[in-house]
């Protein structure tokens, strides 16, 4: 190509140059952050600086361009660039408020399932007498199926280098809450146990996320869990009243202490799963109680127990039934744990008690007492106004932020 053609094409070009007195803006409101208790992960909040700092870019070569009337007001150019900023600010809050409803709808999916898991249990058992560890077993065993998945996903079956001491824990956790769960469901009622174990798995999530890793509730969500296990007491307490000590008192208040021991390891493996859930999915620590409560159902089934193999299909369906709805109140309770406090988790899981006695009504034409009602409707009441609050806030709150980081871009 001609030299001087060259210098003409180079010498036509126009540059751009930003003034050195340019001001920028500097963006002050707060944004929730890995680990805090409103941090969503449905909107990719990391690169949204960048996206902001472009954003800034193209508007001041835009405000550049723009036509500039007598009185140095910009025209229409700019509020057109602005309203595109506005549309995408919008959908990082939508996004993030849907993902906020879809956790909120996975819990309560979690805690339908957990309560039709204690009636397909009571079927299973008063059909074949299939005992706890049996059902453990066939459970873990179809769970640590989930391991096609994490593969699947290319991750690592046993967990990421320096989170596998903890995945370890997690799992250890919670093969010893469930083995003191069901050793207790031996020595005290089920609906009774049932209820202290979810209690204590609340109050005790509550207390050691505070101690442990310093994660608090708010002054409403500590209202609604209060109410709730208060809601508990009410259904528990008659029932010890009026309950025979068929066993004597020593060894029901042994297998009420189990109960509470069980729920101090539930309460503790949630807390681990929290501090692990950036790197570890929920269908990594699916696979892990899988396999951990396969080798110790096993392991225990012949020696505590006496297994039963059931030989018909209504039982095989049961216990399939089983291991699908746990599965499900498996996923939607450690979703939820990605997001939420394990005392607002488990407050979310009461529920389960008053699904199960419907179905007990409606199954088994098991009529509930008048304290047991009244516990329901309160349990039914904390969990709803919890959700509405959290959901209702929440939105506003992201929303706000959007609109101060949206008016703060356009000035």
């Amino acid at each position: 190509m001609d030299k001087s053609l060259m210098q003409r094409l180079l010498g036509s070009k126009k540059s751009a140059r930003i003034h050195p007195t340019a001001v920028t803006v500097k963006y002050g409101s707060h944004f929730p952050q890995r680990g805090d208790e409103s941090y969503d992960d449905a909107p990719s909040f990391e690169d949204f600086g960048t996206f902001m700092a472009e954003t800034s870019d193209r508007k001041q070569l835009s405000d550049s361009k723009a036509h500039r009337t007598v009185f140095n007001l910009r025209s229409e150019p700019r509020s057109r660039a602005s309203k595109g900023v506005r549309g995408q600010l919008e959908s990082f809050s939508e996004a993030s408020v849907l993902s906020s409803r879809v956790m909120w709808a996975a819990l309560f999916v979690a805690a339908l399932a957990h309560g039709c898991v204690s009636l397909l249990t009571r079927l299973a058992a008063d059909l074949s007498r299939v005992p706890s560890l049996e059902l453990l077993f066939v459970r873990s065993v179809l769970q640590v199926l989930s391991v096609a998945v994490v593969l699947y996903h290319k991750e690592a079956p046993f967990g990421p280098r320096g989170c596998r001491l903890h995945l370890f824990s997690y799992g250890i956790f919670n093969v010893i809450s469930i083995s003191c769960a069901y050793t207790s469901f031996a020595l005290v009622p089920p609906a009774n146990g049932a209820i202290v174990w979810r209690a204590s798995v609340t109050v005790f999530s509550a207390v050691l996320s505070f101690l442990l890793v310093d994660e608090r509730l708010g002054a409403t969500d500590t209202i609604s869990v209060s109410c709730s296990v208060f809601g508990l007491g009410l259904i528990l307490i008659p029932n010890l009243a009026s309950d025979e000590k068929l066993l004597g008192f020593w060894k029901e208040a042994f297998g009420y202490v189990l109960m509470v021991l069980a729920g101090v390891m539930a309460a503790l493996s949630m807390i681990l799963y929290r501090c692990v859930k950036q790197q570890v999915s929920v269908w990594t620590a699916l696979f892990t109680f899988g396999w951990m409560g396969s080798l110790w159902s096993c392991c225990s089934m012949f020696l505590l127990q006496e297994p039963v193999i059931p030989h018909d299909a209504e039982t095989w369906i049961f216990l399939l039934s089983i291991c699908f709805c746990s599965t499900v109140a498996f996923l939607g309770v450690y979703y939820g744990l990605q997001r939420l406090h394990p005392a607002l988790v488990s407050t979310v899981q009461h529920l389960e008690l008053v699904v199960a006695m419907i179905l007990q009504l409606l199954v088994l034409r098991i009529l509930p007492s008048a304290c047991d009602i009244i516990g329901a409707v309160v349990i039914i009441v904390s969990v709803l106004a919890l959700g509405l609050v959290k959901v209702l806030r929440g939105g506003k709150r992201e929303t706000d932020e959007y609109e101060e980081i949206l008016d703060s871009s356009i000035k």
